[in-house]
């Protein structure tokens, strides 16, 4: 045992036993002990969940003053089978004649503390001092199950204790995903600066986030200045400006492509206005949904911010309430529908593959050359729609997004219906009325309105089809296959199975 670990905190009880925890917090100052305890409270009340906090002691957190602040008897800090480690720092500094410093003390005694609980995560607040996150990236390193680190903007740590909540199989997936935003934009100045306002009111988990401007060759003037005047602390920015202009199905389908299986779009036209809480929306589904092993949903290709009151693809475009309409369930269930979300939605990197490279095979100006025609659906008619092409693909394939469903479809984005390539076009006769469309914004936590006040397991997820009518995922998966109107000639019985390295159709699977 190295020196570090023979301060008192370490004792032959926790070297003979070791132990799997799901989070390891620490704090290097009182403050950030008091940010942290409603996360660490979240993690010790909840069935099956073991957590504890380490703290650097000493003049820098007095392990007492750590106790007293999470509501502890002072005499934790002294008990065999702990709650909470004080690691002395002073104490190691002092051992070593001031050698060493400050984040080596950390990293040693942390690392050891890891290696013997190996935690799921090492928690701590974001703006920690540079040296001590130094120190605790290594020692999450040096793990032998890989403990993630993650660094909490303090302003997000009562925002996120539903990470309680997830499956501790899912939990070490926490940094993988890796989401980039992607608007489209060409002359609505003033709608841009909102969407921006709103994005960056948004609540962050310290997590690295790009952000893409998509705009065609006839951008405004204003337009331009925006975009180039736009600060994003989260990651990096790129522009992207077409020389010949391209018209929005081509802007919004050439906005992102996935580099890897782990990189998801969120795609933004500019009149939208996103909710503070839309992020944590998305991380919690993905952890929930996509990144948990225990978790099989491969028809899940998007999750939407944006919650319908309207049935968009029959001619009547019949209102339609979620929260009525799943009551019997439970009124704010999230639920699968077999229709991608235009106005606020992330996209899955397989899927999209699969979408682009169906699209290139079956793009055509006219609606009317279009060899896919759905049964009683509106968008049979739809010209020059990059999201007709994505109905089509999903409805033959059997694949669903995740929805929001909240009192009054209070949702994570909504859509302010101002005039561009479709509201208010002159070559589009349907007429827009603006409260069946734009619908109020999350700004609350979101998770007191979930059953159980957490996502529900996938399998009681419930699922409608394209005309909101409930179905299982296998009778979605039947109607498709029943069309026989694939880019790949399949029996009544199969599906196109795609090659997701590519997107490209490869056979035909049985389902």
């Amino acid at each position: 045992m190295v020196e570090a670990l023979s301060t008192g905190y370490i004792t032959q009880w926790a070297a003979m036993n070791p132990q799997k925890i799901d989070a390891l917090f620490y704090a290097h100052s009182l403050g950030e002990v008091k940010a942290l305890a409603p996360l660490l409270e979240k993690f010790r009340s909840t069935a099956g969940r073991k957590a504890y906090i380490a703290v650097s002691g000493g003049k820098y957190c007095p392990c007492e003053e750590a106790a007293a602040a999470l509501k502890w008897p002072k005499s934790v800090c002294k008990e065999r089978r702990f709650k909470i480690f004080d690691l002395e720092i002073d104490a190691i500094s002092a051992v070593s004649n001031s050698e060493v410093p400050t984040m080596q003390a950390v990293y040693s005694s942390m690392k050891g503390l890891v290696r013997m609980h190996n935690p799921s995560l090492l928690i701590t607040v974001a703006d920690i001092d540079q040296n001590v996150k130094n120190a605790l990236k290594m020692a999450a390193e040096s793990s032998l199950n890989h403990s993630v680190l993650i660094l909490l903007p303090r302003a997000s740590i009562t925002k996120v204790l539903w990470m309680a909540d997830i499956r501790p199989t899912a939990l070490p997936n926490w940094n993988r995903m890796r989401i980039s935003i992607n608007i489209v934009t060409q002359n609505r100045a003033t709608s841009l600066q909102r969407l921006l306002r709103s994005l960056q009111n948004a609540f962050y988990l310290g997590d690295e986030i790009s952000i893409s401007f998509n705009m065609d060759s006839k951008v405004d003037d204003n337009t331009l200045k925006v975009v180039g005047s736009f600060h994003w602390p989260h990651g990096s920015k790129h522009v992207r400006r077409r020389i010949i202009q391209g018209g929005l199905i081509r802007a919004v389908s050439e906005s992102w492509y996935p580099a890897s299986d782990d990189e998801y779009g969120l795609l933004l036209e500019d009149d939208i206005e996103v909710s503070p809480y839309y992020y944590l929306w998305i991380k919690y589904a993905l952890l929930a949904y996509q990144y948990d092993p225990q978790v099989s949903l491969p028809e899940l290709s998007s999750i939407s911010l944006y919650t319908p009151r309207i049935v968009e693809v029959v001619k009547e475009r019949p209102k339609w309430n979620a929260t009525e309409f799943f009551k019997s369930i439970h009124p704010n269930t999230p639920y699968l529908q077999q229709l991608p979300c235009s106005w606020g939605a992330l996209f899955f990197p397989k899927h999209w593959r699969e979408f682009y490279a169906y699209m290139g095979s079956r793009f055509t100006e006219d609606a009317k050359e279009n060899p896919v025609q759905i049964p009683k659906s509106r968008t049979n008619g739809w010209q020059a729609s990059w999201k007709k092409f994505l109905i089509d693909m999903m409805y033959l394939r059997g694949y669903v997004s995740l929805y929001p469903n909240f009192p009054n479809q209070m949702s994570f984005s909504t859509n302010h219906m101002e005039p561009g390539a479709h509201i208010s076009a002159r070559d589009n006769v349907v007429k827009h009325n603006k409260e069946d469309f734009e619908v109020p914004l999350m700004k609350d936590d979101f998770i007191r309105f979930l059953p159980s006040g957490k996502m529900p397991p996938a399998s009681k997820l419930p699922v409608i089809n394209l005309f909101n009518q409930a179905i299982s995922l296998k009778g979605l998966k039947q109607a498709g296959a029943k069309l026989r109107q694939d880019v790949i000639r399949c029996g009544e019985a199969e599906l196109v199975y795609v090659d997701h390295a590519t997107g490209l159709p490869s056979n035909c699977s049985k389902f």
